[in-house]
């Protein structure tokens, strides 16, 4: 029994296909660009479309007995009663939504929506997109029947089933996180209709039985359930094998993403201010999400712009960069080169490097960029230990988790154990994980981690760094208050 994984991103859609052991038997990955239309950018949903069906074709002679899929958050489409798309999806990070978001904020009141949602009105929840097109596109939200995320219309596409599990529904801003059904209360206040969203079931739910006219086209044989995905980051997190409160998952990508697991969801609305969410994970555990806009993308542009591509004698520059041993110096790097995301939410603030003297080298400067993604990183862990959740070790993903340097460093100054895995697509492992325990072949996720997530390295504190980097990290917590004048 093999199952087929799918994680369909803005730009770009991955697949793996795996046994029932664990085992990789393919992989693909095809990428698309954002669509133009009526001069502005928005999600190619008919690319994604085209992309996912072609991949269950073009792997469909392998065979398999279940799809899972999971994709971003928070972007939709609208359908009208004849499953015409009425409007594209528009991408988080649209400002469309702003006014809407203080409109949120009127009606419900921020305390309330986080009582709730477990989120706090912000432009890029579903939500405030919704009353957006409500409020300019008036014909367009009176003909529309139907609001999926992008994971559960190609459920809809797939089975006919419009189902959603409740990690993505928590990201259209409007779902009551601890009854786990969207708030007739929040709704009833805004003058959406619920029956505009899909059904909420748990992660890992059997959908149903394809469609057999899909399945015809696509040249599956035999049965193939749609096992529920989720949101990516979640998928991704269990991927990593972190099932259960005080562990962890760390996204190492273009933008870090620290997925930390919990029992007790934070009540105090400080929480949700500082740009946190709380998100029903598995069972009863919850999740929230803990950014850094610019991490690996730092590493990409120093090499890139700053160092031009040198890389001294070595074949690779990463071997030049991370392949000499030079004390740790005083300098520090803050990493907000494109604003910082949590805890402090400011769209205004800037990078710096500081410390330097003619004696600095690149080497250094280096170093400073890998520790300074690991404060900023730790100075969120500490925030949301405030709140009681705490974290005890972490599982490393994305380009990142390639470089042994940077887990070190990271392992050090987060005082916890750090450990990476044989394939960085945690989440394509996670829907596999849950295609296997929703079709018996394994008994529960804890099983399904013995069997398909295979750790590679393991990096743990080193003793002789605590009290340099303490020291360090005690400088860096006072960047941002001390340099925002300056922004």
């Amino acid at each position: 029994m093999n199952f087929l994984s799918l994680d369909v991103g803005t730009t770009c859609c991955k697949c793996q296909l795996f046994s029932e052991d664990g085992e990789i038997l393919a992989y693909r990955s095809e990428e698309y660009p954002l669509a133009e239309r009526e001069g502005g950018l928005y999600v190619d949903i008919a690319g994604i479309r085209t992309r996912v069906f072609g991949m269950m074709k073009e792997l469909a002679p392998k065979g398999y007995a279940a799809v899972c899929i999971s994709s971003f958050g928070e972007s939709f489409v609208l359908l009208d009663k004849t499953d015409e798309v009425l409007f594209y999806p528009m991408l988080y990070t649209d400002l469309r939504g702003e006014k809407e978001a203080e409109y949120v904020r009127g009606k419900v009141g921020s305390g309330r929506l986080f009582a709730v949602t477990g989120t706090v009105p912000d432009a890029m929840y579903s939500v405030s997109k919704l009353l957006w097109i409500r409020n300019n596109c008036p014909e367009v939200y009176e003909r529309a029947d139907k609001l999926l995320l992008i994971c559960d219309y190609l459920g809809y596409l797939l089975t006919g089933e419009r189902v959603i599990d409740y990690s993505l529904a928590a990201r259209t801003g409007v779902f009551d996180v601890h009854h786990k059904q969207f708030s007739e209360e929040i709704l009833q206040k805004l003058g959406i209709d619920k029956a505009l969203f899909s059904r909420p079931m748990p992660t890992g739910s059997i959908v149903g039985e394809l469609r057999e006219s899909v399945k015809e086209a696509l040249g599956i044989s035999g049965s193939c359930k749609l096992v529920l995905g989720s949101h990516d980051q979640v998928c991704a997190t269990i991927g990593a094998g972190v099932i259960a409160g005080g562990e962890a998952s760390d996204g190492m990508g273009t933008v870090e993403c620290i997925t930390a697991v919990f029992d007790n969801a934070p009540t105090d609305l400080r929480f949700g201010e500082m740009g946190y969410c709380v998100v029903p994970f598995l069972k009863d555990c919850y999740c929230t999400y803990m950014f850094n806009y610019t991490s690996n993308v730092v590493v990409n542009w120093f090499r890139r712009d700053i160092l031009h591509g040198y890389k001294g004698e070595e074949k690779e520059q990463f071997a030049y960069l991370e392949g000499r041993d030079r004390p740790l110096t005083d300098v520090l790097m803050l990493p907000y080169f494109a604003g910082c995301a949590t805890p402090f939410q400011d769209k205004n603030a800037k990078g710096a490097f500081l410390n330097l003297t003619k004696e600095t080298t690149d080497l250094d400067l280096y170093r400073s960029v890998l520790e300074g993604t690991s404060f900023e990183m730790k100075l969120n862990l500490e925030t949301a230990e405030s709140f009681g959740i705490h974290v005890e070790e972490m599982t490393a993903t994305g380009g990142g988790a390639n470089s042994a340097l940077w887990l070190q460093i990271k392992s050090d100054i987060l005082r916890i154990p750090v450990r990476t895995l044989r394939s960085s697509e945690g989440g394509l492992c996670g829907c596999a994980m849950l295609c296997a325990v929703a079709l018996g072949a394994c008994s529960d996720l804890a099983d399904a981690r013995r069997a398909f997530v295979r750790y590679k390295d393991n990096y743990v504190p080193q003793e002789k760094y605590q009290g340099i980097y303490a020291g360090k990290y005690q400088k860096y917590r006072k960047l941002y208050q001390t340099l925002k004048e300056f922004y």
